[in-house]
């Protein structure tokens, strides 16, 4: 047995790679909006920070894989994630919101929906034949 095979990265069709992506997508804004709707106690300017990095991550997200400049648009959304790592994770983070700084649900939602995407994103897409439907 190959060993993409047992990883689980063996050749997918268009049609699977789609519906893995809508897949993910939809559970993980479903789980990033229960995550950003725990955070009504936050003053509104460190909600509106914590929205503008979570928006600007997954709008990189869905650009990185289909960008021209993919290298450009993988790093920037790899920045992005770090950021999130700093305001709810790391020490750094604790001095820039006026209240209590938001749990770091929101950030562990984002890694595993990055990797999700990750693996969906490896997985080669079967080349079409004429054959194909």
């Amino acid at each position: 047995m190959h060993w993409r095979r047992l990883m689980g990265f063996d050749v997918q069709t268009i049609a699977e790679k789609r519906a893995a992506l809508n897949g993910v997508s939809l559970f993980f804004g479903a789980l990033i909006g229960a995550n950003l709707g725990m955070t009504t106690n936050l003053p509104l300017r460190d909600y509106a920070l914590i929205i503008a990095v979570v928006c600007t991550i997954v709008l990189y997200l869905y650009l990185a894989p289909v960008a021209r400049r993919r290298f450009s648009a993988v790093a920037t959304l790899l920045a992005l994630v770090g950021s999130l790592y700093l305001l709810l994770i790391h020490g750094i983070g604790e001095t820039v919101f006026e209240g209590i700084r938001p749990p770091p649900h929101i950030f562990i939602t984002i890694c595993f929906w990055v990797a999700s995407i990750l693996i969906v994103e490896l997985r080669p897409v079967e080349k079409e034949t004429e054959a194909s439907p």
